[in-house]
């Protein structure tokens, strides 16, 4: 495996180049600015250099921009403590392991930056960034049914999550979701 270097910025060109390089399958499955054309890219690329509420990840392997990743924090006083991860691997770098290096370091950078908990959400046909995610201590949360709707089809939607000190196991939500069961009326 090549050495990755993990910068906090990119520049616009190579940021463009490596949108523009993804297939729509990664597109689709990272689905965070929608449909990327040559009309749009610039638009896209701009507004996300210049984003503040984001701790954003570019990784680089000889000069090559192969990941993109961030980290979404909320204004929101009460949510300060959590964040959104998101990241998109080149189609040619995937399945390589550098996808869970990031995330590893995301993850770090998270709990340096007094973060509490950090969240995602993936497509539930997405089996193997859901197998990336459980491998890094991240957990189900939620499922959401057709959530997103996809080129005229709707796609279930799973909410996952890690924690800095706490553990929480699966048993823990059924106990919560069976007390809600119960207590409803």
């Amino acid at each position: 495996m090549s050495e990755i270097k993990i910068l906090d910025s990119s520049t616009s060109d190579d940021f463009k180049k490596f949108l523009l390089n993804l297939s729509k399958n990664s597109l689709l499955n990272f689905n965070h600015f929608g449909s990327i054309t040559k009309k749009n890219v610039k638009e896209i690329v701009e507004k996300e250099l210049n984003r503040k509420d984001k701790i954003k990840f570019y990784s680089f392997i000889n000069n090559k921009l192969i990941a993109y990743s961030f980290l979404t924090l909320f204004e929101k006083p009460s949510k300060k403590h959590n964040c959104i991860l998101g990241i998109v691997v080149d189609d040619s770098y995937q399945n390589k392991g550098y996808g869970k290096e990031i995330c590893e370091k995301m993850v770090k950078k998270g709990w340096n930056n007094n973060l509490e908990k950090i969240w995602l959400t993936v497509q539930l046909g997405n089996k193997k960034a859901i197998k990336l995610y459980k491998s890094l201590g991240f957990n189900i949360e939620g499922i959401f049914l057709n959530d997103e709707e996809e080129n005229g089809k709707y796609q279930t939607i799973i909410s996952m999550a890690i924690f800095k000190n706490q553990k929480f196991s699966f048993k823990d939500r059924l106990k919560i979701w069976k007390n809600i069961d119960e207590n409803i009326e």
